[in-house]
């Protein structure tokens, strides 16, 4: 009779802690279907405002938009879908060229620095200013008068450009140029009427007197021939 009796309150127990069980289940049901009423109502209202939203943006684009044309965007879209694939591809690629390309940059970026901080302590900068200045100044004072007189006069300033670049006349300017030094370091002294005719006799003087002579001669000449016609510099500036 009292194993009986043992056995039975076992049983009472373990359908005890069954129902337990089950109690507890049916809260946790109950809290789970609470939260999705929650869940559901809040998504309702967000769902009724971007509708209202949509709705409102959509009637301002009413007016240029039809469901045609959203039908043939769609489509336009099926049939490029491998070309939006290539292009995402190529996207992609690009993205990792950048990414390789950072430390490249980053060293350009360096040298760069460093070659214009080279520039500036050695003056170019100082340089351009000072040229964009006159070149300002230039810019103010020329009017159109000049600008064309310029124009007209550029292929006799290359031609004069050309022959002064030549070795002889090279030649000759620095030669005339350590004449004017050499006079210039010279101490004045006094000189007689004899002396000064000896001097001359020289043949040094003598070949100074002679480039003298043909120099003034060539002056002379430039001087008083005609300039030449409008026709003749531009058959020349053609030849040229």
């Amino acid at each position: 009779m009292a194993t009986t009796t043992t056995d039975l309150q076992a049983q009472i127990d373990a359908l005890n802690r069954k129902l337990d069980f089950i109690v507890e289940e049916l809260a946790h049901q109950k809290r789970h279907r609470l939260e999705m009423e929650d869940l559901k109502e809040d998504l309702t209202l967000v769902g009724k405002d971007l509708y209202r939203t949509a709705v409102e943006e959509l009637e301002e684009v009413s007016e240029h938009v039809k469901p045609g044309d959203l039908v043939y965007l769609f489509k336009k879209l099926l049939r490029n879908a491998n070309n939006l694939a290539r292009l995402f591809d190529q996207l992609e690629s690009l993205r990792d060229l950048m990414e390789d390309l950072k430390p490249i940059g980053k060293d350009v970026y360096a040298t760069a620095l460093v070659k214009l901080d080279e520039l500036d302590r050695q003056g170019y900068f100082e340089l351009a200013r000072h040229a964009k200045g006159m070149a300002d100044d230039a810019v103010a004072t020329l009017i159109e008068e000049d600008l064309e007189q310029l124009r007209e006069n550029v292929p006799r300033l290359i031609r004069w450009a050309k022959s002064v670049t030549q070795p002889g006349t090279l030649q000759a300017l620095e030669t005339l140029v350590v004449a004017l030094a050499r006079g210039e370091a010279s101490p004045r002294q006094e000189m007689s009427l004899f002396q000064l005719f000896r001097e001359m006799n020289t043949p040094e003087a003598r070949r100074g007197m002679v480039a003298l002579l043909e120099f003034i001669k060539g002056l002379g000449a430039a001087q008083g021939a005609p300039g030449p016609s409008k026709d003749s510099r531009t058959a020349q500036e053609k030849e040229d």
